[in-house]
């Protein structure tokens, strides 16, 4: 009979050696939560693993503690060096790197007679580890450097892409992708829970919570499913403390965070007929808060959860030497994707997004306001 996608899953770590738990570049609550789940399972079947991502997580400090977590990872195919040994035997292997650290000696003593430089053989082997699991990448560039800097390690081992996200491109050899569900967390909470329930406990669980409220920002979405609900809900039997998570994901906002979010607010724009919000970021705005552009998508998120859910909302950002117009839309009739056809949208969790180039970022705001 033919296995489930999670008892394939489960094959793939009992067969392999050395497992790499790969997150999307942009760091969240929920790729901590699973990848704290996903540890524990490799731990359970005592697999050595890693846990990378493109940079380090700064602000989830209260997962982050149950995580040994390892960016700029790099994975280089190993050289084998093969040697016949079958007649004289070995006695003795060592080796010397002169203090320059630019040449290595590799010395070898035999029982009896001695070795030939033909009996050696110098070959490509594999890579240390043999199993990669992703987490809520929606593509392999999505994980940033960790891609880009190992692109032969990711096309030459197996691969088991854990998302979410409806874009995903179902890149690996086995693809657990549930649009339907909130988030990765979630997914990976049925996971345990058909198949490692005994590993539940009040971390992992707080863990797993942590990535639910985040993705359905403590459950006021539209998309919020009572499935979803009966998870959290059981999560909380086993323990999870809701109010840390609370406190840590709503309220512990950085500074820059904060400064970042008074600008939008100074300038938001309301259309009340057509049910539209806006606001702007320039440069000077991040320069003055101290913030990397790259903090575009959290304070979108702080956007969406102080407007109405049925509006229609977008955040324009000077970014990198363009523009970034980010846009989300409550109301089912305005399809983004229809509206925006004119320019490179992608999706991402809290609506869609695009570039500009070659224009100012009030030239942005005109043309795209005028399409709704």
């Amino acid at each position: 009979m033919a296995l489930n996608i999670y008892e394939q899953i489960i094959e793939y770590i009992k067969e392999s050696k050395k497992v790499v738990l790969a997150l999307e570049k942009k760091v969240t609550a929920d790729s901590l939560g699973a990848a704290i789940a996903m540890s524990r399972i490799l731990k359970y079947y005592a697999k050595p693993h890693q846990i990378t991502v493109e940079k380090n997580a700064e602000n989830f400090h209260f997962l982050t503690q149950y995580l040994e977590i390892t960016p700029n990872f790099k994975q280089a195919r190993r050289l084998v060096v093969s040697l016949d040994i079958a007649d004289q035997g070995l006695d003795k292997f060592y080796y010397e790197v002169d203090d320059n650290k630019k040449k290595l000696d590799i010395y070898i003593v035999p029982k009896t007679g001695f070795f030939n430089p033909d009996d050696v053989r110098v070959g490509q082997g594999g890579f240390e580890y043999d199993l990669i699991i992703t987490l809520g990448a929606s593509d392999l560039f999505a994980l940033g450097e960790v891609y880009n800097g190992n692109t032969a390690f990711f096309h030459e081992t197996p691969v088991t892409n854990i998302d979410y996200k409806a874009s995903n491109e179902k890149f690996g050899e086995i693809n657990l992708v549930e649009p339907t569900k909130s988030s990765l967390s979630e997914i990976v909470f049925d996971l345990l829970e058909s198949n490692f329930r005994e590993l539940m406990d009040k971390p992992l669980a707080t863990a797993l919570l942590a990535g639910i409220l985040e993705r359905t920002q403590s459950f006021k979405v539209p998309t919020l499913t009572p499935q979803t609900l009966e998870k959290a809900s059981k999560l909380m039997a086993y323990g999870a403390d809701r109010e840390l998570v609370v406190r840590e994901l709503f309220y512990n906002k950085s500074l820059a965070l904060v400064k970042l979010w008074g600008r939008v607010l100074a300038r938001l724009k309301e259309d009340k007929r057509r049910n539209l919000y806006w606001s702007l970021l320039n440069t000077q705005d991040y320069n003055r808060a101290g913030a990397d552009q790259l903090i575009i998508d959290q304070v979108f998120e702080e956007v969406l959860g102080y407007l109405p859910r049925d509006a229609t909302i977008c955040l324009f950002s000077e970014y990198n030497g363009g523009v970034m117009v980010l846009a989300y839309s409550g109301n089912p009739a305005r399809q983004l994707k229809d509206i925006l056809a004119n320019y490179k949208v992608t999706e991402f969790e809290l609506g869609v997004k695009f570039k500009v180039w070659n224009k100012d970022l009030l030239e942005v705001e005109k043309e795209v306001i005028e399409l709704f």
